[in-house]
């Protein structure tokens, strides 16, 4: 087959057909009757149809995910911490990115030692406590030499206007959690090393709660930080835990314990209960994140999302149709814009605890919310922000981790094609595993075909990049795959090169955006 007879997507016929080479005969439910009509199932449930495509992306649409569940109450640290001061350097940039290390008027990274700090907040009631979902967790700090972005000069610090590295936001997702890539922070005259966080909910543009604080770091690892460029261009601190002010007002119960990732960097989680949280009147918090990747943070416009809170419906159901409907059991998902503009949105399951929807077409780029109705009454609602694009891979499993949900096409010399798994399920696992790709007969050409959401609107298909096994791989379609919706498809040349390689990675990025990165095996 020629390179042009590949370069675009598949047509329903030929995804039903590919699908079907790998046991099934449906793609995202849609079956012979061209309905949507399948009933949820657990992705631990070993039906015929698992060991197939359809199966895995049924899972991440029609069923609850089995990430996202709120965690028993019993199961989680509810430790109140005291509130510290905010400081003279908080702006409220509304930066909604889980890695800060980076300047946007310039894409420079602030040089450090990595850090990846997670959080995890609950809502403290009583003796009580349960996950607090779709809060705005900011935070910030100074760089390696003691500067903060977009402050004017005074107090020691340099003119950063407009600057806007190493700060930003994430939202909680049902667990209460967020995650944040950042650097270990320098020191300025005054203060001992220390991050800013900032706690906010939300009714609309109204900020109806906020806490904040401050992080501290162990002395004794500061100081190893300390000998390491850039740190160590800096003159000594002379200000430590012990005699900073701040830190003595209730910095032991704020001090981060540190993990070695064994490359130089260091990783922590830090758990929160919130006491005075208030009642949401029935108006339940939610968060969103990629129903491909589970990646929060900005979803992609037309893109496939999840969102997650308590008592958003009043059943469990999936869609029953094409197009997908924006009231389903009466609930219905409404995205309201950065310019103001209310669209609804085309829902493909609902349930108590979780929707997954399509963020509506027309929907513009920036910040803005979501609110979740039922019969008309709001029940659910949080902040959301879109992007052109947020590249997102389904997996066998539906947890946006291990083997794509992908298949493989091989074209022999004569033309002949065939449609290949690269995924089996383990029953004495109880999960997917990657299946070897037989690379076969030099003359064989062989293409990954994979499925994914939210890069339909990449600028060009040049913007679109993709390495297997660190080995670069041409790209040859990337975009809407046409028949369902939000659905994304990306058609790649696996390199002849990688054969004996075993496991490998697939990264992919999208407009310099990345990709949850999947992996299978070459035989």
């Amino acid at each position: 087959m020629t390179r042009k007879r590949f370069d675009r997507l598949f047509s329903r016929r030929e995804t039903l057909r590919l699908i079907g080479a790998a046991g099934a005969t449906t793609l995202v439910g849609l079956g012979i009757n061209q309905t949507l009509g399948l009933p949820p199932v657990k992705q631990s449930a070993a039906a015929p149809e698992a060991n197939s495509i359809h199966g895995a992306l049924r899972s991440a649409l029609f069923a609850p995910s089995s990430l996202c569940q709120p965690k028993e109450v019993e199961s989680l640290a509810c430790v109140v911490r005291p509130a510290l001061t905010e400081g003279p350097y908080f702006v409220d940039e509304r930066l909604n990115r889980s890695d800060i290390r980076s300047d946007p008027s310039n894409n420079t990274v602030k040089d450090g030692a990595p850090l990846k700090l997670r959080f995890n907040l609950s809502r403290v009631s009583g003796s009580a406590c349960s996950p607090l979902a779709g809060a705005l967790v900011d935070i910030w700090h100074c760089d390696a030499l003691g500067s903060y972005s977009d402050v004017a000069n005074g107090a020691g610090q340099a003119n950063t206007i407009g600057q806007k590295f190493l700060r930003g936001y994430q939202i909680t997702d049902s667990n209460g959690a967020v995650e944040f890539t950042t650097i270990y922070p320098g020191y300025y005259a005054g203060r001992t090393v220390h991050i800013h966080f900032k706690i906010r909910l939300f009714d609309g543009a109204t900020r109806t709660f906020e806490f904040t604080s401050q992080l501290f770091f162990d002395d004794a690892l500061t100081d190893q930080v300390f000998t390491q460029a850039p740190y160590n261009t800096k003159s000594a601190r002379g200000v430590r835990n012990s005699n900073d002010g701040i830190y003595n007002g209730g910095g032991g119960q704020l001090l981060l314990s540190l993990t070695s990732d064994g490359q130089g960097g260091y990783t922590s989680d830090f758990d929160i209960g919130l006491s005075g949280v208030p009642d949401t009147g029935g108006v339940a918090a939610v968060s969103a994140v990629s129903a491909a990747s589970f990646a929060t943070g900005a979803q992609a416009g037309e893109g496939i999302a999840a969102l997650f809170g308590t008592g958003l419906a009043g059943t469990t159901l999936a869609a029953a149709s094409q197009p997908l409907p924006t009231t389903l059991g009466g609930v219905q998902v409404r995205v309201r814009d950065t310019t103001g503009a209310e669209l609804d949105a085309p829902i493909f399951f609902i349930s108590p605890t979780q929707i997954n929807f399509q963020i509506p077409a027309g929907a513009s780029s920036g910040g803005g919310t979501i609110s979740v109705l039922r019969d008309g009454v709001t029940v659910g609602q949080g902040v959301l922000t879109v992007e052109t694009v947020a590249p997102g891979l389904f997996t066998a499993n539906a947890s946006g981790q291990g083997v794509p949900a992908a298949l493989v096409q091989r074209v022999k010399a004569d033309g002949t094609q065939t449609f290949e798994p690269i995924a089996q399920f383990d029953s004495t696992q109880n999960r997917f595993v990657p299946l070897p790709i037989d690379l076969g007969a030099d003359s064989d050409q062989l293409f990954l075909v994979g499925f994914g959401t939210g890069f339909r609107n990449r600028s060009s298909l040049s913007a679109v990049a993709a390495t297997i096994g660190a080995t670069n791989a041409q790209v040859l379609f990337a975009g809407a795959q046409g028949d369902f919706a939000g659905l994304d498809q990306i058609n790649i040349a696996i390199p002849r090169s990688l054969a004996g390689r075993g496991d490998v990675d697939w990264v992919l990025s999208v407009d310099g955006k990345a990709a949850n990165t999947v992996s299978f095996n070459i035989k």
